[in-house]
């Protein structure tokens, strides 16, 4: 996200438009890209006629286009005034989704963005297709997201992806803003045989030792603060939630693995996160080029 040079934000004439659009504009003050494309799908279809249903002046497909363009460039320039950024407004036709991973796969940006509806009418589209058949890091807004970024909450499983999480946190804030928090649970336990007190804190000393390897291996300053969470019952991210109103978090982020077949297809931890409803901006980091080779060897050029 720190490198990143064109950004490619998707629009769908709804309110999250401007929460979006707003949002993106913000985001610009703390990383400033070269590119900004704001994209929108008119979807054929019922959807489609109704709208143009609405005008009866309009009698070309060309003049209909016209008319969602100037509306989305009112809603852009309304925000942007630094010529320092190109500002594009690209429209498609045909389904969202397809056209989102379509349009992604030819302008190749480092940055996605997408609204995240919790309140508003409308389902929007399902995210984790998006997220799993795009090469590039994408971020969600919701649309309750404040423009603020001062503490970054980085969900860690002591893996090398996650190391990179915590170091895109710091270099957005500074290291004691970022919160690394690690999930875990005691070992399956069977009836009657129950874990004792003696064989729980042992398993809690093994944590703290992963932990201490995990900060060195990685070069993880002193300054990030590490919580260790034990999750006993309920939702994972339940956890994660717990930690964002604990610190008062304004970002999360997580890293996306993409070494195999079952992590394109799984249910893991990350969809979990994806689904949920934090009402905080979330950023699923990847490695742009290693998920592209991974999607072309698995689905071609």
């Amino acid at each position: 996200m720190i490198n990143s040079k064109h950004w490619l934000a998707c629009l769908d004439l709804s309110n999250m438009d401007e929460v979006l659009i707003g949002y993106t504009a913000f985001l610009t003050s703390v990383v400033k890209p070269k590119t900004i494309t704001f994209f929108h799908t008119v979807e054929s279809g019922p959807t489609a006629l109704e709208i143009v249903e609405q005008f009866p002046e309009i009698e070309t497909e060309e003049e209909f286009l016209d008319l969602i363009r100037n509306e989305l460039q009112e809603k852009v320039s309304g925000h942007f005034d630094d010529d320092s950024i190109e500002v594009r407004i690209v429209i498609k036709q045909g389904k969202p989704t397809d056209q989102i991973i379509e349009i992604t796969d030819s302008l190749e940006p480092d940055l996605m963005l997408m609204g995240k509806k919790i309140g508003y009418t409308g389902e929007g589209i399902i995210p984790k297709r998006i997220l799993k058949y795009v090469s590039s890091s994408v971020l969600f807004v919701p649309e309750n997201s404040r423009y603020n970024l001062e503490k970054i909450l980085t969900p860690v499983d002591f893996s090398a992806e996650s190391a990179k999480s915590v170091q895109t946190a710091k270099n957005l804030v500074n290291g004691e803003n970022v919160t690394a928090q690690h999930i875990y649970r005691y070992r399956a336990q069977f009836f009657p045989y129950a874990l004792s007190d003696d064989e729980k804190r042992e398993m809690d000393r093994k944590i703290e030792k992963k932990m201490q390897k995990f900060k060195n291996e990685h070069g993880i300053s002193d300054d990030v603060k590490f919580v260790l969470t034990l999750h006993k019952k309920g939702k994972i991210a339940d956890e994660v939630y717990n930690q964002v109103v604990s610190d008062q978090i304004d970002l999360i982020i997580v890293s996306l693995k993409s070494k195999t077949m079952n992590s394109l297809v799984s249910h893991d931890f990350t969809d979990k996160i994806v689904d949920y409803a934090f009402g905080v901006p979330l950023l699923v980091q990847k490695n742009k080029e290693k998920h592209r080779k991974f999607l072309k060897s698995l689905f071609g050029d």
